[in-house]
């Protein structure tokens, strides 16, 4: 996916939300961590006011990943990105030199 301007990433893990906003140079312009405690819906929407309050409202694309994001992209209608290729992405994007990543979610810890 490739967009223009802001862009929104979210991941729903099976214990935690992360949510990061980028500006059109790829830099951070919003990130917030917070287990979810099954309460998915209620986390998401905290970060977003929490997002919203720090730096304003903007349109920005939205990618969703995670084991939990499937069905959130679905109801909103949203892009998912399954998680390996989000990585693979953001690695070749931010760390082109790296060679090796390790990845161990909470469902998998």
């Amino acid at each position: 996916m490739n967009f223009i301007g802001k862009k929104m990433g979210i991941d729903i893990g099976s214990t935690t939300v992360k949510i990061a906003i980028l500006d059109t140079n790829n830099e951070i312009l919003f990130s917030d961590y917070r287990r979810h405690f099954a309460n998915i819906q209620q986390t998401i929407c905290d970060i977003l006011y929490d997002a919203i309050k720090e730096i304003g409202d903007m349109n920005v694309g939205t990618v969703i990943t995670g084991s939990g994001g499937l069905l959130l992209s679905k109801m909103l209608s949203f892009p998912f990105v399954q998680e390996v290729i989000a990585n693979k992405t953001a690695i070749k994007t931010f760390m082109p030199e790296t060679d090796v990543v390790i990845e161990l979610g909470g469902e998998d810890a």
